[in-house]
């Protein structure tokens, strides 16, 4: 198990790469959003129940919108707070849609690393049945 903080860092960027934080060979995803339920290399399970997916989400969320908040108020005085706002309101929706959309398996990944670091992946018992 990984100890300091770079070696906790290099497994959340395994994770980010959307490789195996346990074996670092195997991939996490089969398809588009698609998460393989165990590594194809070392089997170690990804996910042992369906709500453990909520901490990925909320990763995505969390990082997608301090970017949109900051992003959109770093613009509005950038161009120094323009009247009509609406350009920059459907801006701003527009790429916070896209980011989530498009960090969604990277925030997947660091979270499957992040329950790897605290010892909450590994193989199932009964995987000989």
């Amino acid at each position: 198990m990984p100890q300091t903080t770079s070696e906790q860092l290099h497994k959340i960027l395994i994770g980010a790469k959307l490789r195996c934080p346990n074996c670092e060979q195997g991939r996490m995803f089969s398809g588009l959003f698609q998460m393989n339920p165990t590594c194809l290399v070392c089997g170690v399970r990804f996910e042992r129940s369906s709500g453990e997916s909520l901490g990925g989400m909320m990763v995505n969320l969390v990082v997608a919108e301090l970017l949109t908040i900051v992003g959109f108020f770093a613009s509005y005085f950038a161009l120094g707070s323009p009247a009509d706002m609406t350009p920059l309101i459907i801006f701003w929706l527009v790429f916070d849609i896209l980011f989530v959309l498009g960090f969604y398996r990277p925030a997947r990944g660091m979270w499957v690393a992040i329950t790897y670091l605290t010892s909450g992946l590994r193989k199932d018992e009964d995987s000989a049945a």
